[in-house]
């Protein structure tokens, strides 16, 4: 009887980067964004209108993606509709206390709007720590003062930044709407496709949807769209808050990667950074290893528990790919014997991940589509070699027995659907 062998490996392949500034020496290489792909795209509602609410928040949701709400606390906010978004891994954060011009305040009146704001959203959404802030008019105040608060200040010169800020405390920003550059569904497209082609941060400005009275108001049809462009690409672009985008890139830039331990099957390492305040500069970076002479396959843990990660290949090297936290704990990268049975394995998404036990797949179910799941395998052409419907589930990890499946050693899509989501990893399937 053969027997079958999975390895995960990433969606798509990307130029390997190399950071000039941060410790991290071959064979290790650190992604500029997560899963390197090639940008990082930030969507920031600012003033609270009713639709980020009543239309945004549920098209994130189901994306997959998440946003960053720029709250004036004076305005009376909806705190309950902010805290249920926090727990989202939504980012509720500061943009003052009366949207007062900062630009021509006293450094006094910046004060008491920054504190007062800061101190009234980590008191309402106790799930996060307001780490951001947008200035209100585009008006940059005082950067030591704001440094003092934030990580990083959002303004709105209209460019897409580099990979690295020219300033954290003044990060460029694009409006949209029918007052802003970006107003059609294609002008999404377009800017996306820019920050891709220049491996940068693109920051959207955001404030009415619709017809509910804020200020440049966009059409909600058109941000549905322009969040379906980004998940039908989502191995080029990084979606993500405000502040874990500027978190990851202060990560990125001070990362240390040291070897600690290497033999036969196992190397140790430690990852870690220059950042003092490790609660807050908690993101996960990815990383990449060429793989030792004599493995074909490897697994990752960090602190005694299973990482996201992947076996890749590019221009015929093979690499584990990981997701580490810096000074979040020892990171033990472990042979995997392919006599052997592979083990539960991370992926690109912590909560889906996958693994074989002697003639049956199993998978772990995400919560969200624990609703009627099907598992589907495609071809690399998209052909669709066979389904299988109501899939077993036992504790939330489906079964599916794979032994009457005609196949050919190679690669091939497993796609996990049902009537909302849709996940899709690669996997290569060998015998031996």
């Amino acid at each position: 009887m053969k027997q079958l062998y999975i390895i995960m490996i990433t969606v798509a392949l990307f130029s390997i980067t190399q950071l000039s500034n941060g410790q991290v020496v071959l064979p290790y290489q650190v992604g500029t964004w997560p899963d390197f792909r090639s940008c990082a795209i930030s969507y920031t509602f600012d003033d609270g209108c009713s639709n980020q609410f009543a239309k945004a928040l549920p098209m994130f949701d189901e994306a997959g993606f998440k946003l960053t709400l720029f709250t004036v606390t004076g305005w009376s906010p909806n705190w309950t509709n902010l805290q249920n978004a926090a727990i989202k891994g939504h980012e509720v954060a500061n943009h003052t206390s009366t949207h007062v011009n900062l630009g021509s305040a006293t450094l006094e009146t910046q004060q008491t709007e920054i504190e007062t704001s800061n101190n009234l959203i980590n008191s309402k959404v106790t799930t996060q720590k307001c780490m951001t802030m947008a200035t209100p008019y585009c008006a940059k105040g005082n950067d030591a003062l704001a440094a003092k608060y934030f990580i990083a200040v959002r303004g709105c010169q209209g460019f897409i930044e580099p990979k690295t800020p020219g300033s954290f405390m003044n990060v460029s920003s694009v409006i949209c709407g029918s007052l802003g550059t970006v107003m059609k569904a294609t002008d999404f497209k377009t800017k996306a496709d820019q920050a891709a082609s220049s491996k940068g941060w693109l920051v959207y400005l955001i404030h009415g949807i619709d017809n509910d009275g804020g200020y440049s108001p966009l059409g909600s049809d058109t941000l549905k769209a322009s969040l379906q462009y980004l998940k039908d690409n989502d191995s080029k672009f990084w979606v993500n808050t405000f502040g874990n985008v500027a978190r990851y890139i202060k990560e990125r830039n001070c990362v240390s990667v040291t070897e600690t331990t290497i033999n036969e099957t196992t190397i140790v390492l430690n990852v870690s950074d220059t950042l003092s305040n490790n609660e807050l500069f908690n993101q996960p970076l990815t990383l990449r290893r060429t793989l030792p002479g004599g493995w074909s396959d490897a697994t990752v843990t960090q602190n005694g528990s299973p990482v996201s990660d992947s076996i890749i290949e590019v221009s015929s090297v093979k690499y584990i790919q990981f997701n580490a936290i810096p000074d979040g704990g020892t990171v033990v990268i472990s042979k995997i014997s392919t006599t052997g049975k592979n083990e539960m394995r991370g992926t690109l998404n912590n909560d889906f991940n996958i693994w074989i036990e002697s003639n049956e797949v199993k998978f772990s179910i995400p919560e969200s589509c624990r609703e009627n799941p099907n598992i589907s395998i495609f071809n690399l052409k998209g052909s669709k070699l066979i389904s299988f419907k109501n899939v077993r589930i036992n504790n939330g990890t489906g079964i599916i027995n794979i032994t009457k499946l005609n196949y050919q050693p190679g690669i091939y899509l497993f796609q996990l659907t049902n009537s909302r989501t849709v996940w899709t990893k690669k996997i290569q399937l060998f015998t031996i």
